[in-house]
């Protein structure tokens, strides 16, 4: 009896210690798609989060907002913001008289073209992310909107700076103000 049992006890371990076999290589093929494809919404709905919070903060999601310095839209783009994107049709002005030259999808598109280029001046400062400014905690989703409120200068400046310079635009919003408040989405 405890020949067999030790030879079922032997041949039960090497069926668990040998390679996997096709079906469980597929099964973990698909569970790692699967895997990706939730990633990805999952990312895909905390950039979506984040941008509607963003165009609350800034017009309280009105994409026909102009606020008394002249910026427009929902996430309330300067005019040279917008000439710098490439998007040198669109003018005050021109928004004023006709607001379908700049409707809400086309101001998404400038958005994430916006946030592109803003991370992009953001490389060298990518390791201050995990640090802790002035009490705030500096965020991916942070600096992004930060950047979005005063530039990617005015936001490299508090950084290097160590929060001694901390820029607030003509209505009193400080780039730390951002910081933390939009410090809680994930969009990596």
């Amino acid at each position: 009896m405890r020949k067999v049992f030790l030879s079922v006890i032997l041949i039960f371990i090497s069926h668990i210690c040998s390679a996997p076999n096709i079906g469980f290589r597929i099964e973990m093929l698909k569970f790692q798609s699967l895997y990706g494809l939730i990633n990805q919404r999952y990312h895909e709905s905390e950039f979506s989060r984040f941008v509607n919070d963003l165009g609350s903060s800034e017009s309280g999601n009105n994409w026909l907002s102009i606020n008394l310095i002249g910026c427009f839209g929902e996430w309330q783009f300067e005019e040279s913001t917008l000439n710098f994107l490439g998007y040198r049709k669109i003018t005050l002005k021109r928004f004023k008289a006709n607001p379908d030259i700049f409707p809400r999808e086309l101001q998404l598109k400038a958005l994430k073209t916006l946030i592109r280029v803003n991370l992009l001046y953001l490389m060298d400062y990518e390791h201050f992310i995990g640090d802790s400014i002035n009490g705030v905690v500096i965020t991916k989703s942070g600096m992004i909107a930060a950047s979005h409120l005063g530039g990617a200068g005015s936001l490299q400046k508090f950084l290097d700076s160590n929060g001694r310079i901390n820029r607030k635009d003509v209505l009193g919003t400080s780039i730390s103000g951002y910081l933390k408040r939009f410090r809680f989405y994930d969009l990596d």
